[in-house]
């Protein structure tokens, strides 16, 4: 799509609107304002599950002394916990909120992702906040219609059987209402893969479009179904690039941990830190992982020597451990949202020939324009 002189002038992105465009998510994911955005919305995110996981354990009766000695910061529901309806309804809010805060998070660094392909580096963490603000209903809303709609198909679908039950009449009708049900099962099973996508897609194309809930909704079935390949295959390509930058990123962080543990042994006698840094997640989440296992492979088991760190030096560096964690979680999240975001913007170009950042920059030079006419003419009458 042409834009006005003025605009195109100043218009600095260089994406190509292709598969390969995919391969940015690495660089822009890594950016440590949008890395920042992201560690603290999954903390902020952990702890509210982890707050109304231990009421329900609190409602279930449970002692909470007892649970936080064996679960620390990651407690997991039980039998006697799922045995109590108040336990949970408050692990499902405590879980919705925490995809609110994942959601919201995303809307952030993407709308950051956005005006740095835009070229605006000075866009700050503030703007993206008051953006979010702004725009956070359809980013909550527009998953909640898509489920909201599943729950009614599905509804739909329980009550035909029940008229099958209906003496002799209902196998008739429910006879009759085969091939609608079976139509409606194709638009649940959509419905159920658009609400998968609608999870990193919804804060993209908001963070883009400035669109409400109804636009959203149009955006992510149309996306679904008008290009399912490019989807696919932008899919597939960033998310092997991004697997192999986390995992030259999290060599790095360990490389960094092995250096700092080496130089402070050498220099002060302290040993163990490296040990007890990468076995910081399963200090906190001993439910979760197994004793000792490395935040940079959950699977395996540190070295464990005899350290000179002990109680409550113990447990800051493990925290400083799970930080690490987090960093590296942080990028991970920052770089798939990255990538959705340029594949969002190659979507919506090659579907209706729209380049959001260009249209972006003429919308932001005409309130330039208007704001300088106003200034200008209030000179003039003075």
């Amino acid at each position: 799509m042409q834009g006005s002189e003025k605009a195109v002038r100043n218009y600095v992105h260089k994406l190509k609107f292709q598969v390969r465009d995919t391969l940015l998510a690495v660089r822009y994911g890594l950016n440590a304002r949008n890395i920042w955005v992201f560690w603290k919305g999954t903390v902020q995110a952990w702890l509210v599950w982890v707050f109304f996981v231990y009421a329900g354990f609190l409602a279930a009766g449970d002692s909470l002394s007892e649970r936080f000695r064996a679960a620390v910061l990651c407690p997991l529901p039980d039998s006697l916990f799922m045995s109590s309806v108040p336990s949970i309804i408050l692990l499902a809010a405590g879980t919705l909120l925490a995809f609110c805060i994942y959601l919201l998070t995303a809307l952030k660094v993407s709308r950051l992702t956005f005006e740095q392909l835009r070229g605006d580096q000075f866009f700050s963490e503030a703007d993206a906040r008051r953006f979010c603000r702004s725009n956070w209903k359809p980013v909550v809303a527009t998953p909640l219609v898509i489920a909201l709609g599943i729950v009614l198909g599905i509804v739909a679908v329980v009550l035909v059987g029940f008229v099958g039950r209906i003496p002799a009449v209902g196998p008739v009708i429910a006879g009759l209402l085969v091939v609608p049900v079976w139509v409606l099962g194709l638009f649940l099973v959509l419905a159920l893969l658009v609400l998968v996508f609608s999870v990193f897609l919804v804060p993209v194309i908001t963070a883009a479009t400035k669109g409400d809930t109804f636009e959203c909704l149009f955006e992510v079935f149309s996306v679904v179904t008008s290009q399912p390949m490019r989807l696919f295959r932008g899919f597939v390509t960033g998310f092997s690039a991004r697997l192999v930058a986390l995992a030259v990123f999290s060599l790095f962080a360990w490389g960094s941990v092995s250096v700092v543990s080496s130089v402070l042994y050498r220099t002060s006698g302290l040993q163990g830190l490296g040990d007890t840094m990468e076995s910081g997640f399963s200090r906190v989440a001993p439910e979760v992982v197994p004793f000792y296992s490395s935040i940079f492979n959950p699977l395996s088991s540190t070295e464990h020597t005899e350290s000179s760190w002990s109680g409550a030096a113990e447990f800051l560096i493990s925290l400083s451990g799970v930080a690490i964690l987090i960093v590296l979680l942080a990028y991970w999240l920052s770089s798939c949202t990255a990538q959705w975001t340029v594949m969002y913007l190659g979507l919506r170009y090659n579907r209706d020939g729209e380049d959001l950042l260009l249209l972006a920059d003429e919308e932001e030079y005409r309130e330039f324009r208007k704001i300088y006419r106003n200034t200008s003419s209030g000179r003039k009458e003075e």
